[in-house]
């Protein structure tokens, strides 16, 4: 899974400029299945990170020998060989339950101790859920046709940062050839309403979002689904977001403007790639 985001920022009448490239490498396996549910395994097998902040960056490859030490390489590294137990429901895809969170925030508490609050907050059970959902929750609760079209809605929270509801919306344009595979193609449009934090939830950052109104300008994507093999082959997701955050550090208030584009792609293999692609 590969993200791409370009940002650009306006505080104090100062233009920022930020871009960033991520790329996780995951493996599945099934360890059990039956009508009621399926449990799969997953783990965090590579991940590399390049930021880039004016004419400032920094990167991380967990598949490079010899990487220098920088924030991007402590927060990343506790990440490789991080498991978790994923429950399905097969009727629904949806995501039952998640196990591994314990030793998945202990490692990055221990790794990031000046974070420990916002990763309590930000990685609860309920948004591992979420996180993981958008990988199986693609396929309609029943037979289709060309044309026809199915919901999802998902809540994250991410505690000082605020909250997004989206409501997905598929719709099934029939049969296509690509990579020599005959897929289904889906194509996906979302709607995204941000919300600022509660009060109760600030805490763990060096600044408070008083309030804010970001807007999804255009939010779209498609999707290939192999029903031979029963998964998603692959996948590419846009979302442009505008607006301004009000944010506070002690007494000060500042207003930001935000304009942001987010490309994530996934792509599903039969095995490991041989090397993690640095972005």
């Amino acid at each position: 899974m590969t993200t791409s985001t370009d940002q650009a920022l306006k505080i104090q009448n100062q233009d920022v400029k930020q871009d960033q490239t991520q790329e996780f490498v995951f493996s599945w396996t099934v360890k059990s299945a039956s009508p009621e549910k399926v449990e799969l395994e997953q783990k965090i097998e590579s991940v590399s990170m390049r930021i880039r902040i004016g004419s400032n960056e920094i990167s991380y490859n967990s598949t490079s020998k010899d990487q220098p030490e920088n924030p991007v390489a402590s927060f990343f590294k506790p990440l490789i060989g991080a498991t978790f137990t994923i429950t399905l429901d097969p009727k629904s895809n949806r995501v039952i339950s998640v196990q591994g969170r314990e030793d998945f925030v202990k490692r990055l508490r221990d790794a990031n101790p000046n974070m420990s609050q916002l990763l309590g907050q930000i990685l609860s059970e309920d948004q591992l859920k979420q996180m993981a959902e958008p990988a199986f929750a693609v396929t309609p609760p029943s037979p289709v046709t060309v044309g026809s079209s199915w919901e999802r809605e998902a809540h994250l929270t991410m505690g000082p940062l605020g909250s997004y509801d989206a409501n997905y919306k598929y719709t099934y344009q029939g049969k296509e050839k690509k990579d020599s595979a005959e897929l289904d193609k889906i194509e996906v449009q979302d709607s995204i309403r941000y919300k600022p934090p509660e009060s109760s939830q600030a805490g763990g950052l060096p600044f408070k979002i008083e309030s804010g109104n970001l807007e999804a300008k255009e939010v779209k994507g498609t999707i290939y689904f192999d029903s031979k093999k029963g998964r998603t082959h692959s996948s590419e997701m846009v979302v442009n977001l505008t607006g301004k955050l009000t944010i506070s550090v002690g007494d000060q208030k500042a207003e930001v403007e935000l304009t942001q584009k987010q490309t994530t792609c996934t792509e599903t293999l039969d095995s490991l790639p041989q090397e993690t692609k640095k972005p």
